[in-house]
């Protein structure tokens, strides 16, 4: 109500002789509800609330009982302006769009009028995505597929399309608005219609996305396996200062029978790996969705239970999944970028964590992380970041000996930089017509090898006999969480 009283006055001049309403006026300064102009003759000089504040803080204290004086325009004034937005960032961001519980439970909407994520790139490592939806088109900058059969990055799954809307569906007044409106989506193609894919083609998607200018990977998708082959790419990504983040895992206690989970909260990857942001998912009363991993890798939640977004030919659908809940995390971290484009990714992953609403017990734990990703705190807040985020190391968890899919006839190897597959074949008993090099990820030196079907876990013990090899291992599947 003070803001609208205030949005209704066009100038105020002040002459203070009152002690409690000065008081009152320094309460409005440092709530950020007024601005003053410090005027010295004919010129004015514009001073945010926070400086207006310290200058009448300073000021001295009249007396209830001295005389008024006259203010002249030679004199030294204070003319107190009303605020009519609550920002100081320029014009309003207006949107016709609703406001959903996704968006009002991370508090997304409260920074669209300073900052949506203008000059963020995020790159959307999934199905693909629909490029020509309206809601998704303005946003969409190059991308690539790393999927047999397919030449570019557009979805045919629906996944990909659905997760992008979440992260920077346009305001443009019809449909749905994203976390950050107005962050440039980069498609890349790993999965196939069906939602599945490989380890190497997701370690191909991540070391290009990080070569083409991402600033964020969005990877809602995961597998029960570790693998040395995305832990390669996720580092190299890591170290060019990218900020990747992951689906936690649909592992929880409702769901792990159906999604392919060994057992319930079994790890996923690539969310369990270190430089990597996993993210659980929360329903719309911001407790843990049933579906939802639970673990020492957890990091941080997001609302992931029945989110609307975008879809295939330029449609709509709900899904839920912890797929739903990572790119709400991206869209905020587009947002503190949009904000601090000078920051690394480490400060914006500290931003994310020290300004999360807390849910469950105090501090982190294994539900929630540090707790709901929340927008506009990590926008807010000004104290010193060390000072704000519960210390607790988050471990990279290894996974379970279990007997997962692979590709028939791949194995992927690192080796040296100076050795080639073929230096080592006579050294561990293997005919060369017996293995052949598919293609290699230059960046990191790994190499996709064709070996006879049936023969894969054969060859590959033989290859890891080699003292030259760095590892070797299957093709291990992924897919949509």
């Amino acid at each position: 109500m003070m803001r609208v009283l205030l949005a209704r006055l066009s100038l105020i001049l002040l002459t203070i002789r009152d002690l409690q309403f000065q008081h009152l006026w320094r309460l409005l300064l440092s709530a950020g509800l007024v601005m003053t102009i410090m005027g010295i003759g004919t010129g004015l000089v514009s001073r945010s609330p926070a400086e207006s504040y310290s200058a009448f803080a300073t000021m001295p204290v009249a007396n209830a009982q001295s005389p008024d004086e006259t203010l002249k325009t030679s004199s030294t004034y204070t003319i107190f302006l009303p605020l009519i937005s609550n920002n100081f960032c320029g014009e309003s961001f207006s949107f016709n769009e609703t406001i959903r519980y996704n968006l009002s439970a991370i508090n997304a909407d409260d920074t669209w009028d300073c900052y949506r994520g203008q000059g963020i790139i995020v790159a959307v490592v999934d199905t693909g995505i629909d490029q020509d939806h309206p809601d998704l088109a303005d946003n969409i900058i190059s991308g690539a597929t790393f999927v047999s059969g397919t030449s570019s990055p557009e979805d045919d799954n629906g996944h990909g399309t659905h997760v992008a809307g979440i992260i920077a569906g346009a305001g443009n007044n019809d449909g749905i608005i994203g976390v950050a409106p107005e962050a440039s989506l980069m498609p890349i193609k790993v999965l196939d219609s069906s939602g599945s894919g490989t380890v190497y083609d997701v370690a191909s998607g991540i070391v290009w996305a990080a070569d083409s200018g991402a600033n964020i990977i969005n990877l809602s998708l995961g597998g029960v396996s570790y693998s040395s082959t995305l832990a390669d790419a996720v580092d190299y990504a890591y170290g060019k200062g990218v900020l990747l983040i992951a689906a936690g895992g649909n592992c929880g206690d409702s769901s792990y029978a159906l999604n392919g989970c060994y057992y319930q909260d079994q790890p996923q990857y690539p969310a369990a790996l270190s430089n990597v942001m996993a993210v659980a998912s929360t329903t719309s009363s911001n407790l843990q969705s049933s579906f939802s991993n639970q673990g020492t890798y957890i990091e941080i939640s997001a609302p992931g239970s029945s989110i609307y977004s975008t879809y295939l030919y330029n449609g709509y659908t709900t899904l839920s999944g912890t797929s739903q809940a990572a790119p709400h995390v991206a869209g905020v971290a587009a947002l503190i970028w949009a904000a601090h484009p000078e920051w690394s990714q480490d400060e914006v992953r500290d931003q994310l964590n020290a300004t999360a609403q807390d849910l469950g017990e105090s501090g982190w734990d294994s539900l929630y992380g540090y707790g709901l990703v929340d927008a506009s705190a990590a926008l807010g807040m000004q104290q010193t970041l060390e000072e704000n985020v519960a210390q607790q190391t988050l471990t990279e968890t290894a996974a379970a000996d279990v007997d997962t899919s692979y590709v028939p006839g791949e194995i992927i190897i690192k080796l040296p930089a100076d050795m080639d597959v073929t230096d080592i074949v006579d050294e561990v008993g293997i005919s060369s017509t017996d293995i052949q090099i598919k293609d290699t990820i230059p960046q990191t030196k790994l190499q996709r090898v064709l070996v006879g079907h049936g023969r894969e876990k054969e060859m590959l013990e033989q290859l890891k006999k080699s003292a030259g090899i760095e590892f070797a291992e299957l093709n291990y599947y992924v897919s949509i969480q």
